[in-house]
């Protein structure tokens, strides 16, 4: 570090890809199991004595509102015949923790051990329901094709994790693992598993039945379909627990999945309706806290008249809609599948949850900086200004495509990493030309005063 001064060092985000699936483990507790994946060429490999190793740290919290009620560390490998290997596999792993029904905080940290620069963080939410006595469905695994390796055997079958829902190839093979609930004790008898695959308009592309018998209350499926013909795209899975009519649906799953198939390109396809693009939207299906979320975020962007409309939303599909209009009068460019400013957006609340974290702000977005980096985005220049004699820690972050260049002025006037805004040159912005003075000066008054000497009168 600089005496003084110094410059952000850049930060590069670990390609990790994770996913989280649950299976009953017995009436009190829940599998939950925690899945990741990482490409070969994500990481910096050192010598080892049979070719190159690559290792990446990682860990794991679950807490409940009382606090951190399950942790998990680990150190993932990788292999490598050279110091830059091009791209061969992904790696994949698994990592099971038992929990009871409830709503949890899930944060997972990666850090590649070899470049500390490269790293990775996410929070999420994961609930767990309270086991029912009704026919009912794990989650949706998917699974790669072909595999044989013993470490992700489950029940006697090949099941390595495919957390990327990727289906790729030139014949795509979508391949899946779930497990049936309670047939046996509802006494279905014989029964159907519908496996479906729906477009953006969810109309079907597949259609296939499995046929089952309630010979227990936990069986296993494990099938692969082959997807020859259906185009490029986002897809949904859908499963279902079908009676023997096909009559009565017992309970549904859907997963959405990447098909990349070269020999079938992306269709054009019919253009949708503003209600057809909604429903096949994320915000469509985006409910309780993350939906709250969300609507607080978009407040950071939003015009005075949005934010007046927003507040006008109180049911649940009014809010959805909001978000899916907001979203969509600022994306760049509508003949992408991606919003690409949502994508920015989103890269910046995870940089903010990731750094500017702090005693006061356990959420690192709602801290001065985390909101003026969601809502002006990456500054042109930082500089971060250390702790010492004369001055509290501050940093100054300059935008010079605003208003013909602008400053924020930090301070961590609590010295606890909370950097609170306390002037800027921005007009609307809180503006103290004092501030240096006011907030960032180490002692006021001077601690260690001049002693004056006492006047002896004559």
């Amino acid at each position: 570090m600089l005496l003084g001064v110094t410059c952000l060092k850049a930060q590069r985000t670990l390609d990790v890809t994770a996913d989280v699936v649950q299976f009953r483990s017995s009436e009190a507790a829940s599998k939950w199991e925690f899945h990741y994946s990482f490409p070969d060429t994500c990481l910096r490999y050192v010598l080892a004595p049979t070719g190159y190793v690559g290792e990446m740290y990682c860990r794991l919290d679950v807490a409940s509102d009382t606090g951190i009620v399950a942790s998990d560390e680990w150190v993932a490998s990788a292999a490598s015949p050279t110091s830059t290997p091009s791209h061969r596999q992904f790696y994949s792993g698994v990592r099971t923790l038992f929990l009871n029904a409830g709503s949890y905080k899930v944060s997972f940290v990666a850090r590649d051990i070899n470049d500390s620069s490269k790293t990775t963080r996410t929070t999420f939410r994961s609930n767990i329901p309270v086991p029912g006595m009704r026919p009912a469905l794990s989650d949706i695994m998917f699974v790669m094709p072909g595999s044989s390796s013993e470490k992700f055997r489950r029940n006697g079958l090949s099941a390595e994790p495919n957390p990327r829902h990727e289906v790729i190839g030139n014949d795509p093979l979508l391949c899946i693992y779930a497990e049936v609930y309670n047939a046996r004790r509802s006494a279905l008898g014989s029964f159907d598993i519908g496996v479906s695959v729906l477009d953006n308009v969810r109309e079907e592309q597949f259609t296939t039945f499995i046929p089952m018998k309630d010979i227990s209350d936990a069986l296993v499926i494990r099938e692969e379909f082959s997807l020859l013909g259906i185009p490029t795209g986002v897809y949904t899975l859908q499963v279902r627990i079908l009676s023997k009519d096909r009559q009565t649906v017992y309970d549904t799953k859907e997963e959405r999945f990447y098909l990349l198939n070269p020999d079938a390109p992306a269709a054009s396809g019919r253009m949708l309706t503003e209600d057809e693009q909604f429903q096949a939207s994320e915000w469509a299906v985006t409910t309780g806290s993350q939906l709250e979320l969300e609507l607080e975020l978009s407040d950071l962007l939003a015009t005075k008249s949005e934010i007046d409309v927003r507040k006008g939303c109180t049911d649940e599909r009014a809010k959805q809609r909001y978000l899916f209009r907001f979203w969509k009068i600022r994306d760049p460019d509508e003949t992408t599948l991606a919003n690409e400013r949502l994508d920015v957006f989103r890269g910046h609340f995870k940089r903010a949850q990731t750094f500017y974290r702090s005693p006061t702000y356990q959420d690192g977005w709602r801290s001065d900086r985390g909101v003026v980096l969601l809502k002006f985005g990456q500054p042109t220049q930082i500089e971060r200004f250390d702790h010492n004699t004369d001055a509290k820690p501050y940093e100054t972050w300059f935008y010079q495509e605003i208003q013909g260049g602008v400053h924020f002025y930090f301070v961590d006037v609590t010295l606890q990493q909370n950097y609170k805004l306390v002037h800027s040159t921005m007009i609307g912005q809180i503006n103290q030309p004092n501030w240096f003075n006011l907030f960032a000066r180490a002692f006021s008054p001077n601690p260690n005063p001049v002693k004056q000497q006492p006047t002896v009168p004559r």
